[in-house]
């Protein structure tokens, strides 16, 4: 290996497809380049012609540059082939900061681009046949629309694998349709969660109309909730309010933490995190023993007619 100078116009991006977007650290990125320049080298293989060079990791860093009009990049050059520079980049990262998405999109690559079995994927990722299986089943079975808005950043990758996949197993022309207004409205994965949830008991016409406008049947549904919520006292709506932004707030920490601090090179971050994340256990282990006094497990009960009764409100004025 070699530390290297290059010009930012002989790399070639062919494998930009295999990793996510994301917006907001991208945008941090760009700030720190042009206050302190580039700070890690990003790595490259010998490309097919000479003179070139095949990216490998570091795309957010290229895109960056260019962004601030640089014309080198500082590259690290592994003389290997692309095949095991791509095993080896996801193999020092131990899979941290890869979403699932991404992982099938690399297995995708090793095993339909490079040729290599799915056992042998497996061996060199040092993960399971059945694994790698799984992951390549998911960016196989996911509509095109689904995998573009995960490439672009537009849906998460959570929001493909938890909502998106089963809808696509059940109709994917329909998963598609959804994906593109999913893009077009920037629907949070909340959002997207009851959209599935809602075409999972609606009837063909329901279904037609929600996916004609998805954003005007949660404006529908937000409409019937709130006027149940004038039911509610003072005090349970604020306990309402306040139990669903606990919720929202703990997904959003389960999707950011793993990309702040999951990577073998984010020890720093960790230990400035970790005080705040006892503190917020501490304080969840309360909330959890007052909730099991309050909604024992023996008194949970089946939903009641009222939101049925909701749900086909809501499908109605869809």
């Amino acid at each position: 290996m070699k530390i290297v100078e290059l010009p930012l116009d002989c790399l070639d991006l062919r494998y930009a497809s295999l990793r996510a977007r994301r917006p907001v650290s991208e945008k941090r990125l760009v700030a720190s380049l042009g206050e302190m320049g580039q700070q890690c080298s990003v790595v490259v293989v010998a490309g097919s012609e000479a003179g070139r060079y095949d990216l490998i990791d570091g795309y957010k860093r290229v895109r960056g540059l260019r962004q601030i009009k640089a014309d080198v990049v500082t590259a690290a050059v592994w003389e290997m082939s692309a095949a095991e520079a791509l095993v080896r980049v996801y193999q020092q990262a131990s899979g941290s900061g890869w979403n699932a998405v991404e992982e099938g999109w690399l297995v995708w690559e090793l095993v339909r681009t490079m040729g290599l079995s799915e056992s042998e994927a497996g061996r060199r990722l040092e993960r399971s046949k059945g694994w790698v299986s799984g992951r390549l089943g998911l960016v196989e079975i996911l509509p095109e629309a689904v995998l573009e808005g995960v490439r672009s950043g537009k849906i998460g990758a959570y929001t493909a694998t938890r909502h998106l996949l089963p809808f696509a197993r059940a109709n994917a022309g329909d998963c598609e349709s959804l994906a593109v207004k999913i893009v077009e409205n920037g629907f949070r994965s909340r959002e997207v969660e009851t959209l599935c949830r809602y075409y999972g008991s609606a009837g063909k016409e329901g279904r037609g109309r929600m996916l004609e406008d998805p954003a005007r049947f949660l404006k529908a549904l937000e409409s019937t909730r709130h006027k149940d919520a004038g039911s509610l006292s003072a005090d349970e709506l604020r306990c309402l309010k306040n139990l669903e932004l606990i919720g929202n707030v703990a997904l959003g920490l389960a999707r950011s933490l793993p990309v702040v601090a999951g990577s073998d090179t984010a020890q720093g971050a960790r230990e400035r995190l970790k005080p705040a994340w006892e503190r917020a256990r501490r304080r969840w282990d309360e909330l959890s023993k007052t909730t099991a006094l309050v909604f024992p497990a023996s008194a949970a009960k089946p939903v009641s007619a009222g939101g049925a009764d909701r749900r086909k409100e809501a499908m109605a004025h869809a």
